[in-house]
């Protein structure tokens, strides 16, 4: 893999897992469970594209597998966690 494509991996995952949370700060701010929900929804996507980014690090031997699996374990974790959370949120709507 060049520098340029180890680069634009790097960019792509970095901002995929930084958008999790930051979207979940955001949807902080909503005026109803429903719309913080949605940004929940949002930052389900983000851990699932956080996931992708891994494999294809791996993939690519960018990234060795032991670690790899363990990060995409991580953000299977915590789209799982966001999941039950936007579910009881919309149970209380």
């Amino acid at each position: 893999m060049r520098g340029n494509e180890f680069a634009s991996l790097r960019s792509q995952l970095t901002r995929a897992a930084d958008s999790i949370a930051a979207t979940i700060v955001e949807g902080c701010g909503a005026e109803s469970n429903r719309e913080f929900a949605r940004f929940l929804e949002m930052s389900i996507k983000s851990a699932s594209e956080t996931e992708y980014h891994l494999l294809s690090a791996r993939d690519r031997r960018v990234l060795n597998p032991a670690r790899s699996r363990r990060l995409s374990n991580e953000a299977v974790e915590i789209r799982r966690m966001t999941y039950v959370y936007r579910e009881r949120l919309l149970e209380d709507e």
